[in-house]
């Protein structure tokens, strides 16, 4: 993650928890939306400002990554309970791809070694 590997479908997946927490915001229930903006100050600060190991960010990244994909998917059972099935189904679907793309992350970053 420190050399954006993935970075654009990373950030989009932030975007869309962030938007969805907004959204549970508006409707009265501002837990979520604390919880993602703590969420961005801790893993914005790991993966850019803190002085750690290649191997720590690279580690933290896909951890990220596979949180933000559950949170997606959390976000498609409400759906599911109001009756928008599409909107369930698409939330699955990218909150799917962002697991994945953390169990990728683990995978790449294994070969890597770290630069001297």
């Amino acid at each position: 993650m420190n050399s954006l590997t993935l970075g654009f479908i990373y950030v989009c997946g932030f975007s869309w928890i962030l938007a969805e927490a907004c959204v549970s915001a508006s409707n009265g229930n501002s837990i979520p939306l604390a919880l993602v903006v703590i969420g961005f100050i801790l893993m914005f600060s790991i993966l850019g400002c803190l002085p750690l190991s290649d191997k720590a960010i690279n580690t933290a990244g896909p951890i990220f990554s596979i949180l933000i994909g559950l949170g997606i998917i959390a976000y498609a059972f409400a759906a599911f309970g109001d009756g928008s099935t599409g909107g369930g189904i698409l939330r699955i679907a990218i909150g799917g791809l962002m697991v994945v793309l953390g169990a990728m992350g683990f995978v790449l970053s294994s070969d890597e070694e770290e630069a001297h």
